[in-house]
């Protein structure tokens, strides 16, 4: 009966590495601005200095989203679209996503895509 259990785990294991490849997929190097790199290095799990990194990057009446209420850490574009970036931030347990555009070497726009 042991046997018959640890052949069919086995069985198993191998089926599922099959199935997925065994290994990691990878994504292709997403290129971000020099301006974008500087605002997420702001970025340290303080609202106060998201705050201080959207007054120095954005644009003057600049409408947040509310962005500046969180502490907000390890910043990483997912994707890139024109001169918009997709970004996601931990803060706390969860994990938020804001579509942030560029223009002009200033953000020009924010969109909270919510949170995880």
């Amino acid at each position: 009966m042991k046997k018959l259990v640890l052949v069919a785990s086995v069985f198993m294991v191998s089926i599922i590495f099959t199935a997925c490849d065994g290994r990691a997929e990878k994504k292709a190097d997403i290129q971000v601005a020099s301006e974008m790199q500087d605002f997420m290095n702001n970025f340290n799990g303080r609202s106060a200095s998201v705050k201080i990194a959207l007054d120095d990057f954005g644009v003057s009446g600049l409408d947040r989203k509310d962005m500046d209420m969180y502490d907000l850490e390890k910043p990483k574009v997912l994707e890139t679209k024109g001169n918009c970036y997709l970004l996601e931030c931990t803060s706390g347990l969860t994990k938020r996503k804001y579509n942030i555009c560029w223009e002009g070497g200033k953000i020009n726009s924010v969109e909270d895509k919510g949170m995880e």
